[in-house]
């Protein structure tokens, strides 16, 4: 899995040529894939450069190695009318079915083979993050993507658990 903050800034190659780097991940929220990836614009041009995720040939974390250059295209005006940018994502507020406020998206991690989204990391506020640490959520059949916010059910939401990376675990306050 390769999370978004792992991949942004992540320099991409075609035949070891350095091509640019990784900007921003297009979304499709229906199915709640990566479609492709947006690359740095360079002083001359006026658009961004994509690439679709199909033409990655190997991806790590420190380098995308692409197919081939054919595919790198310039994007659409109309790209955000299927697609939902990750900087969109990482804004979006996660409500139960309820209505109850649950947290904000602070990261989430996809699938380097298909480029599904598998988990969405969970941040409720600065000091609950630092003190409890951020929380990880697997993303279900039964999650929504929508404009506004992302909603769970209620077996979505018992998945919902923590990544045991905060101070009180640090301090170990759990058994004083």
């Amino acid at each position: 899995m390769h999370y978004w903050s792992e991949a942004v800034g992540t320099p991409v190659f075609i035949n070891r040529n350095r091509i640019g780097h990784i900007e921003n991940i297009m979304i499709d929220p229906a199915k709640k894939t990566v479609v492709g990836f947006i690359l740095e614009r360079k002083n001359t041009e006026i658009r961004h450069r994509f690439f679709r995720f199909t033409q990655i040939e190997e991806m790590k974390r420190d380098s995308v190695q692409l197919i081939n250059g054919s595919e790198i295209k310039m994007l659409p005006r109309d790209y955000r009318k299927n697609t939902l940018l990750a900087e969109d994502l990482l804004s979006k507020l996660l409500a139960d079915e309820k209505g109850k406020w649950i947290g904000r998206v602070a990261d989430f991690a996809f699938s380097a083979s298909n480029g599904t989204i598998r988990e969405l990391i969970i941040s409720k506020s600065l000091v609950e993050d630092l003190w409890l640490g951020r929380k990880r959520m697997p993303v279900l059949s039964n999650v929504e993507f929508s404009q506004q916010l992302i909603r769970i059910d209620r077996d979505t939401k018992e998945e919902i658990t923590g990544l045991q990376k905060g101070l009180k675990k640090w301090f170990n306050m759990d058994s004083i």
